[in-house]
């Protein structure tokens, strides 16, 4: 390792324990650097928070990395600001060019707009860089004769060979539109500083990680090189609006009203930043709206504060003004014989102007917003709802909270007498109930009948809602909150507590067909203690994008089949491996689980199911 980089990386080193010291309360075990190391490889899997690196032996290290727009990696449970530095690079197929894409290349035009040639490279420009849009003639031609120009646009479209840009309007782009030809071999040249365009199989030349004394890695520095063959550039949903919006102004400006369908905007912020947010607060009806089957009469007032210096006086409620200088949000509601009226208060973050817009929603829709625990959890999971995401996807420090504390119980997270605005520990253990209860097939249309009755008025509760299967719930909860990370997916880890299971006699059989994307799935085997039995799995399945295994699974061991006893009094025994053929016996009795090992957050990309047939180990003469 060279030796700047060794001195770097103890600096950041120490940098860290200072950072961890100064957060955790006297007396607390302090967590250090005890090693760095350089991998290469490539990306198996990145997540919020997370990056997966496989490397040329084919191990697969987990690491920690915080990207730039976040705000904090955990490290032991506590959060941490560690941002990595970042490099993305690229030289990827021109058909991948997006809408609103900023760019920037040579080419050849006349002053009419007639462009000549072909280009063969086009450099992708940051966002964050904002240079001007220009089409600048680097050497001026006569008549009808090109001229080599320097172009800065926006991409339009790209159409088999022709690519159009938006350019400022000029007499040889009267339109703001110009094209050019590119080439057959034509690339796009990115260079990034974040993660938003990583994917799986792209190459990593080179990333530094911090090693630390609790047994957690992070990512202090990373090289990335980005792998041609892909089917988008953004993967980012954020990133990818700010594209489609690109050709709005990005100044701030003065108090005005902004306008889409359901929401109307008393805002300061840039034309951009609102259309971004109206963009996403349309979203969002759409799904709330859709899960509730329901959904107000009248358009939400939202007033999104950047500088409470350009508000005259008495254009905003004194208790707005009040949480927007925190910076915070809030949702005024009044009833009237007009109705119920509700206005939404919030500084310009935009996942405080969601989290508000949903309790207005539920105002106007249902006339109250339930109960805070249900009020406050519904309102965190509205603004991480993304079309078409099923899966967990938090704030990675939100999700480290939740793992690493103790266990809240579900009594103390519905109790009545809380209050809205406690804390963001409160809200994660809300937003983890409501998620569950949500997403989970066990529970979630009766959870959906307890909301709508709750912020309705009715005299529904969570205990006369779920009573009888409390300890279910409770059990799941646990669970849930156990695995959580960025990735999971209750629909898919749910218990399958309707099957039945019975013992075996000497001669039976049982049969049961087991899929790679779920979790724990129940046998209709009851296994009795010191009893031995014989099982083979049959078939192949296929763990995330890797080749058909067997049960026997991989030599690292995923995608083995395994297996595990569950008691009557919801304990979860300890897993025991399975494999392809064999025996097995139990000291204890109870159901048999079996599920194909996977991380408990990656299951969504697995595929296939095996045939498992058990019988009782005959007897030998």
């Amino acid at each position: 390792m060279p030796k700047f980089l060794n001195s770097l990386l103890f600096f950041a080193a120490g940098l860290l324990v200072v950072n961890l010291s100064s957060i955790r309360s006297a007396g607390a075990i302090q967590i250090s650097v005890v090693n760095q190391k350089v991998v290469t490889g490539s990306v198996a899997r990145i997540r919020p928070g997370v990056i997966k690196i496989k490397q040329a032996d084919g191990v697969i290290g987990v690491y920690k990395i915080q990207d730039k727009d976040e705000r904090a990696i955990s490290i032991g449970g506590t959060p941490v600001r560690l941002t990595a530095q970042i490099a993305v690079s690229g030289e990827l197929p021109v058909k991948l060019a997006e809408r609103g894409m900023l760019v920037q290349f040579t080419g050849k035009t006349n002053v009419y707009g007639k462009s000549e040639g072909e280009i063969s490279t086009i450099e992708v420009l940051s966002g964050e860089e904002k240079p001007e849009l220009k089409v600048e003639f680097l050497e001026r031609p006569e008549g009808r004769d090109a001229g080599k120009v320097d172009v800065v646009g926006r991409v339009v479209s790209i159409s088999g060979n022709r690519l159009q840009l938006q350019v400022p309007k000029s007499k040889w782009a009267k339109k703001e539109r110009i094209s050019f030809t590119v080439s057959k071999d034509c690339v796009l040249k990115i260079a990034d500083d974040h993660l938003n365009r990583v994917q799986p199989s792209d190459v990593v030349v080179q990333a530094n990680i911090l090693e630390f004394s609790n047994g957690e890695s992070a990512v202090n520095q990373i090289d990335i090189q980005m792998a041609p063959e892909r089917e988008q550039i953004t993967t980012s949903n954020h990133e990818r609006l700010e594209q489609e919006f690109s050709l709005y102004s990005d100044e701030p400006g003065e108090p005005r009203e902004v306008r889409s369908k359901h929401f109307v905007l008393y805002t300061d912020v840039s034309d951009r930043s609102a259309n971004i947010l109206l963009s996403k607060l349309e979203t969002m009806f759409a799904l709330v709206s859709g899960y509730f089957s329901a959904r107000p009469n009248s358009v939400i007032e939202c007033y999104v504060v950047s500088d409470l210096g350009k508000w005259a006086s008495g254009q905003l409620d004194p208790r707005g003004i009040a949480k927007i200088a925190e910076p915070a949000g809030v949702t005024l509601s009044t009833s009237g014989p007009g109705g119920v009226k509700a206005v939404v208060y919030s500084c310009d973050k935009h996942s405080v102007v969601q989290h508000e817009a949903i309790h207005a929603f539920c105002s106007l829709t249902f006339g109250k917003t339930g109960p805070v625990w249900y009020s406050e959890g519904m309102a965190e999971m509205g603004q991480y709802w993304i079309p078409g995401e099923t899966a967990v996807n938090i704030d990675p420090v939100v999700i480290d909270y939740l793992v690493n504390s103790p266990q809240k119980s579900l009594a103390s997270i519905v109790a009545a007498g809380q209050i809205t605005g406690d804390s963001w520990q409160a809200y994660a253990w809300r937003w983890a109930l409501c998620y569950m209860l949500a997403s989970n097939p066990n529970y979630d249309r009766r959870f959906k009948k307890l909301g709508m009755n709750l912020m309705s008025g009715g005299n529904d509760s969570f205990e006369s809602a779920f009573g009888k299967v409390k300890d279910q719930i409770s059990f799941e909860y646990d669970f849930f909150v156990k695995h959580l990370d960025n990735g999971y997916r209750s629909d898919l880890c749910a218990w399958d507590w309707d099957v039945k299971c019975s013992n075996l006699s000497s001669t039976g059989r049982i049969s049961h067909k087991t899929k790679a994307l779920r979790g724990w799935q129940a046998t209709k085997l009851l296994v009795r203690p010191e009893v031995s039995y014989d099982y083979v799995a049959q078939g192949k399945w296929r763990v995330d994008v890797g080749d058909e295994v067997t049960a026997d699974g991989r030599p690292n061991g995923t995608g083995r089949l395994v297996g595990m006893i569950f008691s009557k009094d919801y304990r979860e025994g300890q897993p025991f491996e399975l494999g392809e053929r064999g025996q097995f016996k139990s000291e204890v009795e109870g159901q048999l689980y079996v599920r194909c090992r996977d991380n408990w957050s990656e299951l969504s990309d697995n595929d296939g199911e095996l045939t498992l047939h058990i019988r009782r180990t005959p007897k030998t003469k």
